[in-house]
């Protein structure tokens, strides 16, 4: 009986010329800061691991180390050629270097947004809302605010997979947070604390818009006030909470 899976391999060159690699379209965007850090490590340390191509020549792993060998003026990189990776398929080639990346810390939310964008609609809608909001509020909490990413929802939205959740609500919190910044500004907005507010829309309201919108106009009232609480990441959630059970107290007296 066969024990053994047999695992695909590819082939190894020391010295491929840089000059015949194709940098991904749907990568992340290169930072020069990136490239300079790995610089520093190709002069301390040399090559430890080559870059990852097709072998259609199109890069798949080590888009900022390819960067550094150029800035330190390399003719050639040791790489790595995989052949099953169809690189004329851009989402082929994007899962792939989303696989390769999942672990790595510099893919930020908006590296994962950005990228899944042209093939999921769900993340093109939230994508273009973001763009449009770019200066109230995050990438992150913008990601939370339509697909509310509970758990294991981060490694599904990663994977490309996450739908949004409620298109309506999530437009609404949208909108009332675009509005507290742009009265009161980021320093009072903090980032932390919309996305408690995301939070507690979903699990404690049930995206219950009245009572959101109750909140809101505390949380307004405590930006106006420079309410101790809206820069505490410890404090403001409870608060919001109590705000919340007020809400539903003087509710529930209506009746």
């Amino acid at each position: 009986m066969k024990t053994t899976t047999e695992v695909k391999v590819g082939k190894f060159n020391p010295e491929f010329p840089i000059s015949k690699i194709k940098f991904a379209n749907v990568n992340r965007d290169l930072k020069e800061v990136h490239s300079q850090k790995f610089t520093n490590k190709l002069i301390s340390y040399g090559w430890m691991m080559p870059v990852i191509i097709s072998d259609k020549k199109d890069l798949i792993e080590g888009h900022h180390r390819v960067k550094s060998a150029i800035l330190l003026k390399q003719k050639t990189v040791p790489v790595y050629i995989v052949d099953w990776v169809d690189t004329n398929n851009p989402k082929e080639h994007l899962d792939s270097i989303i696989g390769l990346n999942n672990g790595n810390l510099s893919w930020t939310t908006f590296n994962y947004l950005k990228e899944f964008a042209p093939f999921n609609d769900d993340y093109k809608k939230v994508y273009k809302t973001y763009k449009a909001n770019i200066n109230n509020i995050t990438a992150g909490n913008v990601v939370n605010c339509y697909f509310a990413l509970s758990s294991g929802g981060n490694n599904k939205f990663k994977e490309g997979k996450a739908k949004i959740k409620d298109i309506e609500f999530a437009d609404f919190l949208l909108n009332k947070f675009s509005n507290l910044t742009q009265e009161h500004g980021k320093n009072k907005i903090a980032a932390y604390c919309v996305r408690e507010m995301i939070q507690i829309g979903y699990n404690k309201c049930k995206k219950d818009v009245k009572a959101m919108t109750y909140l809101f106009k505390m949380y307004d009232k405590m930006a106006r006030q420079n309410h101790l609480a809206i820069a505490s990441i410890r404090d403001f959630r409870p608060i919001m909470e109590t705000y919340l059970n007020e809400y539903y107290m003087i509710k529930k007296q209506k009746i």
